[in-house]
């Protein structure tokens, strides 16, 4: 019995060593301790560093944070110690191993389960777990540091192995991998996968139906669905703290709901509409990064629409002997080739693109082979699901069809990038192919029907590369939407128009090479695959070498394009990752101030990076899921006044909209490119009293009144929150009025107020409800949105403890069941395993 044990589990032990052998070499760096330089992962520190430091140092939760923005929630940055034990199962099924090691171990070993529960023969299982982890976007995902998305990707395979073991009628086991799948898939959290993978398992669903029905087997569907049901429900359980608490943020963000401006900001065109049709993002934001149509074809041929943005000729290159041309000498050409832009990239997302989504020439033959001869009910929702992956990903490419689900399909306008659902048919083209493979192993169909469809299938293929490829090379428009820009930047630089166009023929001949080059290389790819196939079904080799060459050509392809982009040089060591996260001498000069909570806006960061975040309360930052009110906040004063401030033209209202902000310091560029820390002095504190009150009948006539009103004598409230201050309130400020912050906590503030009439105060804090409540000697009170974004309080005259607390109930009522549920699912997965291995051993005996 032991050696039968030993005998079922030693080839999963192999494949478990192979893929971690295939990770390892791969991230090699990371074995020394060294990290990925991942430009977003710089993002993340500075979001969450305030978050962070306040847990170290306090013991307490951190749920609010004011290092970004003015102001917001830290449920999708930091929060501490997960109440929801799924946190260390995510470790362990990775093995504990370093990032990023530990993702694309999780790929391979996930689609390595899906292939056993499909009953796909060993070698094929780690054929399309290689070609599934190392297919470029994922790669390209780890090297910007994309990590919860890769984690979820990685997870999507898992997720349907789960489902197809207990429509098998594996109920016990089924309902274990469903559980645990989905609750690891839920714990890392991003809704994108998740609303992708969920639209998949729609038609894994009715796909079954269709098969249970025509098997006349209804009842073993509707059995396996319910469990499937309850097994889902239990997964999401111990993620419920983190989902409710982000679907009752989203509802005060730009993904969740909309701004109530109807108007313009200066940065919008007066002629272009407002996108009021949508509940969420605006449609034009929203489809930001859609993947061109004919930009497809980098599944088949990785340099189809030339890689990344960031991608640029080298030397000896057409743009190379351009600049020689010109007259630049050799050393100055090859000198700006790296320093000036050249991108090769010329696909259809105008925005660029941090590379293409291939998946190996190998697997587009066994894709379009799968197509002629799987019998599987498998194909009836791995096909419709490959299509949904491209017609989504097209975006404002096919308005026809994209148009109408962003209007119509739930919860779809929360999403954007829609290049991302390009995960779809890149999972897909994996699962098919190794279908395929194990059909051509099978030997059903028969050899020469088998022989008919290789010969249809790599005529197809091969074919495409030929047309769209080879031909496309000489035939298509190279221009990108960037070519405009750099002609009459490149006019300038070297020396007039003519000099500028021949830099840019020589710039789309590489463009047009670069398709060439990696269309003879597809096409290489395409004759070993059909050429192993072909000599298998005529017995010129056996399955052994058959499984040697498909599974090294797999890898060598995918492994070479990879390398383009996460390879040797991503990885630094700690203390060079951390370069750009270590203070200026303007950052040490503001630390020494001993205010505890007071804003600074670096003027050399963009508005939109959170690397200020790192050292100081700022006034922009980064995140995915701004709260509308800021972002209007941004688009209509903000970005003006930076505008205004950098082109030495400031208008008087910028300031005063800082002074509201309470922004103490602003930091400068100065001489020899050191940063300058200036202190404004005029910034109004963490809260003033106002003399008057504007009561505007609306959002727009609140925006308005801000562009011109003294806002440190007055504020503007919208005229919906009046009776919240008892009818007409207008307040009264003595000259002696004043109201102090005594008390700094990203949860809670203490202020001390004194003002011998009723008064009113605005506080530089960012407006949220689902969660902050004022008090006034103990008693609560309300709450008023002031200046569109801020805070402020109606306060009986005299002196007063005026406390502000984040008190979200919806985190702190679903923490426990967090963690009730995660240990619950934990011990059930466990006894449905053990049960399932029982119950398969007893009827091996009966």
């Amino acid at each position: 019995m032991k050696q039968n044990w030993l005998k079922a589990i030693l080839p999963h032990l192999a494949a478990i060593g192979i893929f971690l052998i295939l990770a390892t070499i791969y991230c090699a760096p990371a074995m020394e301790g060294k990290v990925v330089n991942q430009s977003d992962m710089m993002n993340v520190q500075g979001m969450a560093k305030e978050a962070k430091d306040y847990y170290q140092q306090t013991g307490d939760i951190p749920l609010w944070s004011n290092s970004m923005f003015g102001g917001m929630p830290t449920y999708v940055v930091y929060t501490g110690p997960n109440a929801n034990k799924i946190a260390f199962l995510n470790k362990a099924v990775c093995l504990f191993l370093p990032d990023p090691i530990n993702m694309l171990f999780l790929a391979m070993i996930c689609m390595y389960i899906l292939a056993c529960v499909l009953n796909i023969k060993y070698w094929i299982r780690i054929a399309g777990a290689i070609a599934f982890a190392f297919c470029t976007y994922n790669v390209i995902l780890i090297d910007v540091g994309h990590v919860t998305k890769m984690y979820d990707i990685a997870l999507m395979p898992a997720v349907f192995a789960g489902i197809l073991l207990t429509y098998r009628g594996k109920y016990f086991s089924g309902a274990a991998l469903t559980m645990v799948a989905t609750a690891l898939f839920i714990y890392n959290n991003h809704l994108q996968v998740i609303y992708y993978t969920f639209i998949c398992i729609v038609f894994v669903v009715i796909a079954a139906f269709i098969h249970f029905y025509k098997t006349k087997q209804l009842s073993t569907f509707i059995k396996a669905s319910a469990i499937l049901l309850v097994a889902g429900v239990m997964g999401v359980l111990p993620s419920i703290n983190t989902l409710l608490v982000t679907q009752e943020y989203a509802e005060y963000t730009m993904r969740g709901s909309k701004s109530e401006l109807t108007i313009h900001s200066p940065e919008e065109s007066g002629g272009a509409k407002k996108d009021t049709k949508s509940t969420g993002l605006d449609i034009d934001y929203a489809y930001d990064w859609s993947y061109g149509i004919k930009e497809s074809f980098t599944f088949l041929i990785p340099g189809y629409a030339g890689n990344a943005s960031s991608a640029k000729p080298g030397v000896g290159s057409n743009t190379y002997q351009a600049l020689v041309k010109i007259g630049a000498p050799e050393a100055q050409a090859e000198q700006i080739l790296q320093q000036a832009p050249f991108p090769m990239y010329h696909g259809d997302q105008p925005k660029g693109t941090s590379g293409p989504v291939y998946v190996g020439a190998i697997i587009c033959l066994l894709f379009v082979l799968s197509l002629l001869i799987v019998r599987s009910w498998h194909i009836w929702w791995l096909i419709p699901i490959t299509i949904v992956g491209f017609v989504l990903a097209w975006g404002n490419h096919f308005m026809i069809v994209n148009e109408f689900l962003f209007y119509h399909l739930p919860y779809y306008n929360k999403f954007r990038a829609p290049a991302m659902a390009l995960i779809i048919p890149s999972f897909s083209f994996v699962v098919l192919a190794i279908l395929a493979l194990q059909e051509v192993v099978d030997g059903t169909l028969g050899t020469a029907v088998l022989l008919k469809k290789l010969q249809y299938a790599t005529l197809a293929t091969a074919g495409v590369v030929v047309v769209f490829g080879i031909a496309g090379s000489y035939t298509m428009n190279f221009t990108s939407h960037h070519d405009a820009g750099l002609l009459s930047s490149f006019s300038q630089y070297f020396g007039g128009e003519e000099n500028a166009k021949s830099i840019i023929r020589g710039l789309e001949k590489d463009r047009a090479d670069l398709m060439l080059k990696d269309s003879f290389r597809s096409l290489l790819f395409i004759a070993i695959g059909a050429g192993a196939l072909w000599a298998f079904l005529k017995n010129k080799i056996n399955m052994t070498v058959l499984a040697v060459i498909t599974i090294g050509a797999i890898t060598i392809d995918l492994w070479q394009q990879d390398k383009k982009y996460l390879n040797t040089d991503s990885f630094v060591d700690d203390s060079t990752f951390m370069a750009e996260l270590q203070p200026t001498a303007a950052d040490l000069e503001i630390k020494k101030d001993p205010d505890p909570y007071y804003r600074v806006w670096n003027l050399t960061a963009p508005l939109d990076n959170a690397a200020p975040s790192y050292f100081h309360k700022n006034i922009g930052g980064y995140s995915p899921a701004k709260l509308w009110i800021y972002q209007d906040m941004l688009d209509h004063l903000l970005v003006p006044a930076y505008q205004h401030i950098a082109s030495g033209k400031p208008q008087p209202q910028d300031m005063r909209i800082l002074d509201m902000l309470n922004t103490k310091y602003l930091i400068f560029p100065g001489q020899n490119g050191q940063l300058v820390a200036q202190r404004n002095p005029e910034a109004y504190g963490n809260a003033w009293f106002v003399k008057g009150i504007v009561y505007a009948p609306d959002a727009n006539t609140e925006m308005k009144t801000l562009g011109f009103l003294n806002v440190k004598d007055s504020a503007v409230v919208d005229k919906r929150f009046e009776p919240k201050l008892g009818g007409s309130f207008q307040p009264v400020a003595d000259t002696t009025a004043s109201i102090k912050l005594t008390k700094y906590g990203l949860n809670n503030l203490e202020y001390a107020s004194n003002n011998s009439q009723e008064g009113f105060a605005v506080f530089s804090d960012i407006w949220y409800p689902a969660g902050w409540k004022a008090f006034i000697d103990g008693k609560e009170t309300d709450i008023i949105r002031t200046n569109y974004a801020l805070r402020g309080l109606k306060i009986p005259a005299g002196q007063h403890k005026v406390e502000m607390k984040f008190q979200p109930q919806t985190f702190y009522k679903t923490a426990t069941i967090s963690y009730i549920s995660s240990i619950l699912v934990l011990l059930i997965a466990a006894g449905g395993f053990i049960w399932q291995y029982m119950s398969d051993k007893k009827n091996k005996t009966a």
